[in-house]
């Protein structure tokens, strides 16, 4: 959704207005979507409503909450990845379109919908309907961030979808292979988050003096669509 500055304002002040923030894991975006709820933005967080669907399956196997659906998921090398890394996305396909189906629906709230990272895997389909009906930020993380978020995935895990990106080579160990492919990864879903993003946001710019109205005010400065 490509809007100007008035027409932000506008929906801001109608309560009309309906943000995506998209990004990698640790970036910051629960982080927002919790500040902008603070100011009656209704937030939606997909790696919650995931995992509340995934509830019977992890409750099968002694699992619960968001870190146990790292447990069950697991990593690129393990045997089950591949047919839960397809689940994950299959749920979270479902809940953007239902997210997206109850908009009409929500009247007297603006709107923040707190992505996964892996929304871009979900292919062009799903992520032009997030596009064309949602403002999407995406919070960018620049190259000195990237080491910081490896250690922060292996300290603590995330669901994180690898698509076909994880290709270990002879000899590697399985941390080494995880680590050469995560970087891959961050560079590709770095390409898909600009292609998808109606603003782009340098992750750099949100320090400590950034509140939530300045954040909006951040927004709406780069929403110069005319």
């Amino acid at each position: 959704m490509k809007i100007s500055q008035k027409q932000f304002k506008h929906l801001l002040q109608q309560n009309k207005l309906v943000l995506s923030l998209i990004g990698m894991s640790n970036i910051g975006k629960t982080y927002w979507s919790k500040k902008l709820a603070e100011l009656n933005f209704q937030h939606f967080n997909c790696d919650d409503l995931i995992e509340t669907k995934l509830a019977p399956l992890l409750r099968a196997r002694g699992y619960s909450g968001i870190k146990d659906v790292s447990r069950w998921m697991g990593q690129p090398y393990n045997k089950r990845f591949s047919e839960n890394q397809q689940k994950f996305l299959e749920l979270e396909a479902e809940i953007i379109k239902n997210i997206l189906a109850k908009l009409k629906n929500i009247r007297k709230n603006n709107i923040v919908i707190d992505t996964t990272g892996s929304v871009v895997h979900l292919g062009s389909s799903i992520c032009s309907l997030l596009k064309k009906h949602t403002l999407v930020i995406y919070l960018e993380a620049t190259d000195y961030l990237r080491e910081d978020m490896f250690r922060s995935y292996i300290k603590d895990p995330k669901p994180v979808v690898f698509g076909n990106i994880f290709r270990p080579k002879n000899g590697e160990t399985h941390k080494q292979s995880l680590r050469r492919c995560y970087q891959k990864l961050l560079t590709k879903r770095s390409r898909l988050y600009a292609k998808y993003a109606d603003i782009v946001i340098p992750r750099k710019s949100l320090g400590k003096n950034i509140d939530t109205m300045k954040f909006l005010s951040l927004i709406k400065k780069n929403s110069r669509y005319a």
